[in-house]
């Protein structure tokens, strides 16, 4: 019992008797904050942090996006040019880039299956539940929607006729990009 007792003293829960709660040590602020410092020491993160998307998420000079896509756990994602860290594609920056990325909502309701490659967008101008309804097709079978924020915009281009393209980058969760081909040839030239 010696050794038992000796965990017990070390984690803090003392000794107990039969049917008797653990005793709780108060929490050690000091201990857990140092804690919380080692293990960010020397810990980068993939993705390009909110500080800097300001200044980096704008068009270059010749009016394209300064990213790529990139592969990463199984999925593509677009990658900043000069850091190579990644974006998600709900991030606010990427429609004035040209950009509209989305997790697709309502993958439960129908029989498409996302699989990443090009994606074909259909409005749904007497959807009931949304007049600028954006449907998200793949193979001939719909996916899902954008979400009623973004389909809002999505919508004004696509009725003017404005040639948008649409890519599967992600297929659990599915999302989706969609922009010009020019833009989307862009993202893609480094595969």
């Amino acid at each position: 019992m010696g050794l038992l007792n000796s965990i017990r003293e070390v984690l803090g829960i003392g000794s107990r008797g039969p049917g008797e709660a653990p005793a709780r040590r108060p929490p050690d602020v000091t201990y857990r904050a140092e804690l919380v410092g080692a293990q960010h020491e020397g810990y980068e993160s993939v993705y390009l942090s909110t500080e800097r998307q300001a200044e980096l998420l704008a068009p270059r000079a010749d009016g394209l996006p300064p990213l790529h896509l990139v592969r990463h756990a199984g999925a593509l994602w677009l990658a900043e040019d000069t850091t190579g860290k990644l974006i998600n594609v709900d991030n606010r920056y990427l429609r004035r880039l040209g950009i509209f990325g989305v997790k697709v909502r309502g993958t439960r309701y129908y029989t498409g299956r996302a699989r990443l490659g090009p994606a074909a967008l259909v409005r749904e101008p007497d959807n009931p539940h949304d007049p600028n309804a954006v449907a998200i097709h793949v193979g001939g079978e719909m996916l899902g929607h954008y979400n009623k924020g973004m389909a809002r915009s999505l919508a004004k281009r696509l009725d003017a006729g404005e040639p948008l393209q649409a890519v599967v980058i992600s297929t659990d969760p599915a999302k989706v990009i969609s922009a010009p081909s020019d833009i989307l040839r862009h993202l893609y030239r480094t595969f």
